[in-house]
């Protein structure tokens, strides 16, 4: 529904068309799965502090402080995405950091799942910049300086 001003025609305008790509909802399960395995990790270092299995406890209490960072802040960008909110950016970069991961991995003689740490990247990247994900979060168009119009 929109209101209209005689002279000016429409002034505001409803979202009739906010639909949101697949593409962007398939990044944002990617990134609460990586978020959910992140915090199992966090809750697993901490399992392992109170049954006394590690050898330094202030090293893993900072691993599992570090594992929840990592899965609040992984939650924020696939938040983010699926409120169709311009994260590119950080989204991509997040993305190509699980390459090198994925390389070390097929090095330490687990070729697969480093095969899989690249897919996953693969598919952040595809998803993120793909020409529906980047119109719907207007990522890439001219904006002027200072928010103004």
């Amino acid at each position: 529904m929109n209101e209209t001003d005689a002279d000016m025609g429409a002034v505001t305008e409803s979202s009739g068309s906010g639909d949101r790509p697949w593409t962007l909802t398939a990044a944002s399960i990617l990134f609460w799965l990586l978020a959910t395995g992140l915090a199992a990790t966090g809750v697993w270092g901490l399992a392992q502090i109170v049954t006394g299995q590690v050898e330094t406890v202030s090293g893993a209490v900072g691993v599992a402080l570090i594992a929840f960072l990592g899965a609040l802040y992984y939650w924020f960008i696939g938040r983010r995405l699926l409120r169709m909110q311009d994260i590119v950016a950080q989204a991509v970069f997040q993305g190509l950091l699980w390459l090198p991961v994925g390389y070390y991995l097929r090095e330490a003689a687990h070729p697969l799942i480093g095969i899989g740490f690249w897919a996953l990247a693969a598919a952040i990247v595809g998803l993120v910049l793909s020409g529906p994900s980047r119109r719907a979060v207007g990522f890439g168009e001219r904006r002027p300086f200072a928010g103004g119009e």
